[in-house]
């Protein structure tokens, strides 16, 4: 009985080795991995497509400003402008603590930071916490839009929202744009100033 065991047990193993291979019309490997390679250029190719052919969400309108499309608001082009208004005492840096943040945003106007829109002092204003929130969740994670492209000289570092938190009000709200995440800080901070404005109405 063991013999007769040990027989079948040595005929399994020698088929299970020395079978023919089956021939290329039955098994053929290459071909799954042809056809899923061609699937996933043809799918790269649509999103590609896709992608071209969403309009840009800015305009840049070549006087120093961008146009949200998606939220009507007019962006400063340069996000990392030194000096806003005449007699602007920065030193030359676009940082500045929350109360001059503010003050530089509401005083600039057509001939600083590159304006060429015919904008004066009152029209321009810090964006709030959720208006900066709403451009960095493009800039950042998966998605890249034309804000690395058209924001001239974006910061990685944080950039001041007019907003101010409810429990502590010597406190404001910060964005980091190319993050994509906000927290709050005393307001004596020096963080940047990106400001924006409302369409005018005619």
């Amino acid at each position: 009985m063991r013999s007769m065991l040990r027989t079948a047990a040595l005929a399994a193993v020698f088929l299970f080795f020395f079978q023919p291979l089956p021939s290329s019309a039955s098994w053929n490997m290459a071909k799954p991995l042809k056809d899923l390679l061609a699937r996933r250029s043809e799918q790269k190719k649509q999103e590609e497509t896709a992608a071209t052919a969403r309009p840009a969400r800015f305009k840049d309108n070549g006087d120093g400003t961008l146009t949200d499309r998606r939220t009507g608001l007019l962006w400063l082009k340069n996000a990392n402008c030194a000096a806003f208004f005449e007699e602007d005492q920065s030193g030359g840096k676009n940082s500045r603590s929350w109360h001059e943040a503010r003050v530089a945003a509401s005083r600039l106007g057509d001939g600083f930071c590159g304006l060429k829109d015919g904008s004066q002092a009152g029209d321009w204003r810090l964006p709030t916490r959720e208006e900066l929130l709403e451009i960095s969740n493009d800039v950042s994670g998966g998605q890249k839009w034309e804000a690395g492209e058209v924001l001239l000289d974006i910061q990685p570092f944080y950039y001041w929202s007019s907003s101010v938190g409810d429990l502590y009000p010597d406190y404001a709200f910060y964005v980091g744009i190319t993050y994509g995440m906000d927290s709050h800080a005393f307001q004596l901070n020096s963080f940047h100033v990106l400001p924006v404005r409302d369409q005018k109405k005619d």
